[in-house]
């Protein structure tokens, strides 16, 4: 009897540990769906979010560069009506225009370009807290406000109230 006792138990405790793989191996494959589901969700919103601002910056640049044609071919054409005296007399006068189109065009870029890089920083850390969150089965702890303290407020200097003189004491001589 105790081979067959022996033989009852190894069942028993193949089939919980089999049932307790199961139940893990779900919970883990449920993880890793929710984990890919969020990297996808992720890589999309990042996509969309540079898409959105090349637009933008293309654009820019793009009617920038239609703006300094028109000017280089209006100089042009002012050149040609003025004659070689002219232009070789004031040179200065018949370059084009443009130079603060071409600064904007930059600082438009510049911002929009370090807009996009702060806004993809923030995607991806909310993604990889979420992706964290989701493996370790826990709720992130929020992160308490500091308050600033404000610097005490200096007090003014207490008034020094004016007394009686006292006569200063003699001082008793030792001889």
């Amino acid at each position: 009897m105790q081979v067959q006792e022996i033989i009852e138990d190894v069942k028993g405790r193949a089939e919980k540990v089999s049932k307790e793989a199961q139940v893990r191996y779900e919970k883990v494959s449920k993880q890793a769906q929710d984990v890919i589901k969020t990297s996808r969700d992720t890589a999309k919103k990042a996509g969309d979010l540079v898409k959105k601002n090349a637009k933008k910056v293309a654009d820019t640049n793009q009617t920038t560069a239609k703006g300094l044609i028109g000017n280089a071919k209006s100089s042009l054409s002012k050149a040609r009506e003025a004659g070689i005296k002219e232009v070789a007399a004031k040179p200065a006068e018949f370059l084009p225009q443009g130079k603060d189109d071409v600064l904007k065009a930059y600082n438009v870029t510049v911002t929009t370009v370090t807009k996009t890089r702060e806004d993809l920083a923030k995607l991806l850390k909310k993604s990889a807290d979420q992706i964290k969150v989701t493996i370790e089965g826990k709720k992130p702890v929020a992160k308490k406000a500091t308050t600033a303290r404000k610097p005490a407020a200096r007090k003014a200097p207490a008034k020094k109230t004016t007394t009686a003189r006292k006569a200063p004491a003699k001082a008793a001589t030792a001889s």
